[in-house]
């Protein structure tokens, strides 16, 4: 286990709330955090802002994962992450246009790290939830990770066990 530095989240954190910002700069800063909180985890690497060869569609971060992280061993060894550092929950359009960046890499795994979280609720299945519902009966599932959840991580093992509890979260949701 390995201890974040407190510090640097907490820049990360700032920096993605200064309204004086520009939404680039804001929305950076929440990639710069995951990116952060990944790359001391055991196994894993990361490449940032990869852009398809017709230069149509961008994936915020693309994370390698060999196993050696214990709850990461879940994961599929390639999925994408994309961040939303939005003032708002982000929306079914949003969450489909993802879902769509998954499908067209043939990646069964994404986590959308949502600011805000997203539309719907998630015991009715409603709104952007239900979008991640339909995606997972076809194999592709989509992990939902909030500011609140990120600001409570202060370990690797806490990271570790937040996605792994995402990732059932998202699997135990289904009501197929």
């Amino acid at each position: 286990m390995t201890d974040y530095d407190a510090a640097v989240i907490e820049k990360f954190i700032n920096r993605g709330l200064d309204k004086s910002l520009t939404t680039k700069a804001r929305g950076d800063a929440l990639e710069d955090l995951f990116c952060y909180l990944l790359e001391l985890l055991p196994g894993i690497s990361v490449r940032r802002k990869a852009v398809d060869r017709f230069k149509s569609s961008e994936v915020d971060i693309i994370v390698a994962n060999i196993g050696e992280a214990r709850w990461l061993k879940t994961y599929p060894t390639i999925f994408l992450v994309e961040c939303k550092n939005w003032d708002s929950p982000v929306d079914s359009k949003s969450v489909l246009a993802f879902s769509g960046k998954l499908e067209m890499r043939y990646v069964e795994l994404g986590v959308l790290v949502a600011a805000n979280g997203i539309t719907g609720d998630e015991e009715d299945l409603a709104s952007a939830h239900h979008i991640i519902e339909m995606h997972q009966s076809k194999g592709r599932r989509i992990v939902v990770v909030t500011l609140e959840n990120l600001r409570e991580v202060k370990t690797t093992d806490d990271f570790e066990t937040l996605l792994r509890d995402r990732l059932l979260n998202t699997v135990g949701a289904s009501h197929l």
